[in-house]
């Protein structure tokens, strides 16, 4: 199992850039690739978030080929006080679930997911991938550009979707949230994996960002997200259209058709497009959102 292990996941952490000046070089070995002569204890402090160039990249090439390195570790890793390595951690027994390796314009639904019951979804998994839906440091940290090689808000985004039914009061909880990054993550996973018990506070947060404003993507992405809540926003859509701006009025009114006529056929689709001025790369928004929010999803402005 633990050779299993580093095959898969060694990649994951191929590149750790950092900007900042060389320091002492870490203590592993990294002349040598699957030198174990260091403890997982002593290769894990490499994971933390720290000045030192290059050591995660180095040190997780043994870390994850390491002949001791058993699951358990990697949960108990899950508390460690050093969020990065929290993440890391986290980051890597999801992909042990099926997580997609390139999920850029993967539509978000539950397909990706496939259990493996020696990686269970636990309470601490979720608590440290509710923890990444917030405006972190993941992927870069500018203006330094420091850069890790994946992104921990998208990849929660996708993956609480999955699971969001067993876990509603965690992320209702998020949704109170100080950060709002983590707030606006929190309610579309609740929305597109329609909870109806969260429709009143998920949307109230979801909709605003349905008007004609300056953040980047943010109607795109909502209107998606709304969509998962289907009959259930009926009456709030209702509510809230005699006070729409226009484009807000628009896309309301397509939800809105959708949730009596669902759109199935491409033609049926098409049609839809002139309640839809917020992009072209598709004529229904609310069915999929495009390239351009995937690409701010990790540093998603919300005010």
């Amino acid at each position: 199992m633990q050779t299993y292990i580093g095959i898969i996941i060694i990649a994951i952490f191929a590149g750790l850039t950092l900007g900042q000046p060389d320091r002492p070089p870490p203590p592993t070995n990294c002349t040598k690739a699957f030198d174990h002569s260091y403890s997982l204890d002593e290769l894990l402090e490499e994971f933390r978030d720290d000045d030192i160039r290059n050591n995660m990249r180095k040190a997780a090439r043994v870390f994850w080929s390491h002949p001791e390195l058993t699951i358990e570790y990697m949960y108990d890793a899950l508390n460690h006080e050093d969020w990065q390595v929290r993440q890391i951690m986290c980051k890597a027994i999801w992909d042990q679930n099926g997580m997609p390796k390139h999920y850029g314009e993967l539509p978000l639904n539950t397909d990706w997911f496939q259990p493996n019951p020696q990686y269970p979804i636990t309470r601490d998994l979720i608590r440290v991938t509710i923890e990444g839906l917030k405006n972190d440091t993941t992927p870069y940290n500018r203006p330094k550009r420091r850069a890790l090689v994946y992104t921990n808000a998208k990849l929660g985004t996708i993956a609480l979707i999955s699971v969001a039914h067993l876990w509603i009061s965690e992320l209702e909880e998020a949704m109170e949230s100080d950060d709002g990054q983590q707030r606006y993550l929190a309610a579309f996973i609740l929305a597109r994996a329609g909870i109806a018990q969260s429709v009143e506070r998920a949307s109230a947060i979801l909709l605003p960002h349905l008007r004609d404003n300056d953040i980047r993507s943010d109607a795109n992405f909502s209107v998606f997200a709304l969509a998962g809540f289907g009959t259930e926003l009926k009456p709030i859509l209702q509510k809230t259209l005699p006070i729409a701006d226009e484009q807000q009025r628009d896309l309301i009114m397509l939800l809105l058709w959708n949730i009596r006529d669902p759109a199935i056929t491409k033609t049926e689709q098409i049609k839809r497009s002139k309640f839809n001025s917020i992009t072209r790369n598709r004529h229904d928004p609310s069915q999929a959102p495009s390239r351009d929010v995937w690409n701010s999803i990790d540093h998603f402005e919300t005010d």
